[in-house]
């Protein structure tokens, strides 16, 4: 079972607090955590153009 994306940026972020300064640990998990948040930066913006096709309107809509 796949771990969801929040639940893994979370574990990711304390591994990067655990994880002594400038050490190996440390800037693996940084480009770990690096990658999961550019992942669920994509899904978030696939979310949004899915719903913009659907017809919601844009945050900067008035709706004038």
């Amino acid at each position: 079972m796949e771990i969801d994306i929040k639940d893994r940026i979370a574990d990711l972020c304390a591994k990067v607090i655990a994880a002594p300064d400038g050490s190996e640990e440390f800037v693996c998990a940084m480009g770990e955590l690096n990658s999961a948040l550019n992942e669920h930066a994509e899904n978030l913006r696939s979310q949004i153009a899915s719903l913009r096709q659907k017809g919601f309107p844009h945050s900067g809509d008035t709706g004038e």
